[in-house]
């Protein structure tokens, strides 16, 4: 029997632990790595901000913001009144410069064999107003990936749009099941819906519109198919190849104010196959654990064998 525990430590004390769920993955991962049929000499910690409940049908975290190298592994054997307890820890640690809000955690293999360009990336982390058109507000209330977010509002029954220039970014890798995900802040419920534009020319882009989840607070998107913002494409076509820039428009309801917090955006790739790299395990803290800057945190994650 596997169990595995996510345990985070600061200053040297422990702070938070979490039980995981070992991925199907995983466990077929773990037993060919037993045969010595898999090697797991390097391998991965990733961090993210979805709580949405871990199964053992997971890929990948819901949105991961940060990853970092398992930096060693040991064995722990103990005998306590004559019963013995062998466990395998790895341990990881996120370093002071890197904030946000810990809700998962997971581990990988270290390297993938089908790396390529069209890997999951972070595509904007909002942290700099000033790359932006129309100036939004940096604020750092409420983030949870980083230590701040953009506040983009618009007024009355017009739409307003963001715009930031980016460094040439190709899609045109990406297939029609690969996704983006948004992480956001509604501020109140006057939202009517969050365009998100990629710009190849001032006026060649593909769109998406996202309408947004009920309630205030922080949000994440469901899954947005990269098939969907391609049929979004203007006339002329864009070119999928050299994504220049980024729009966010803000539209509000009919006569009403609205603001909106951008948070995070992330591609996907969700249809690569790799027999060899995979989430082992997934774990939801039940509470979530920030992340400050300046402070340095140590992770843990202890692998206990009942034999």
């Amino acid at each position: 029997m596997l169990k595995g525990t996510y345990i985070f430590y600061q200053d040297g004390k422990e702070i938070y632990r979490s039980e995981n769920v070992i991925t199907k993955f995983g466990k077929r991962f773990l037993a060919n790595y037993i045969a010595g049929n898999e090697t797991f000499a390097s391998k991965s910690m990733a961090f993210g901000i979805d709580s949405t409940t871990a199964t053992d049908l997971d890929t990948r975290l819901g949105f991961e913001f940060y990853r970092t190298p398992v930096l060693f592994g040991s064995t722990d054997i103990q005998t306590v009144s004559g019963n013995t307890s062998y466990s395998v820890v790895y341990k990881s640690t996120i370093p002071q410069d890197v904030s946000g809000v810990i809700k998962e955690v997971g581990i990988y293999p270290e390297f993938r064999q089908t790396l390529g360009s069209f890997d999951s990336k972070f595509l904007l982390d909002f942290e700099d107003n000033l790359d932006w058109t129309n100036t939004p507000s940096l604020v750092t209330e409420n983030a949870t990936v980083g230590a701040s977010l953009l506040v983009m509002s618009s007024t009355g029954a017009a739409a307003r749009e963001y715009k930031t220039n980016i460094d040439s970014l190709d899609i045109s890798g990406y297939s029609v099941n690969d996704t983006i995900r948004l992480s956001y802040y509604k501020y109140d419920t006057s939202l009517s819906n969050i365009i998100i534009k990629f710009y190849s020319s001032d006026t060649a882009y593909y769109q998406v519109t996202v309408s947004p989840a009920s309630g205030t607070g922080n949000k994440i998107t469901s899954d947005i198919l990269i098939g969907t913002l391609l049929s979004g494409a203007t006339n002329p076509s864009p070119d999928p190849t050299s994504i220049t820039k980024i729009g966010i428009v803000i539209t509000p309801t009919s006569g009403n104010n609205t603001s909106v917090g951008m948070d995070a955006l992330r591609v996907n790739d969700e249809d690569t196959f790799d027999a060899k790299f995979g989430l082992i395990s997934r774990s939801v803290l039940s509470s979530t654990l920030t992340k400050l800057a300046g402070r340095q945190v140590d992770v843990e994650y202890r692998l206990d064998l009942t034999f």
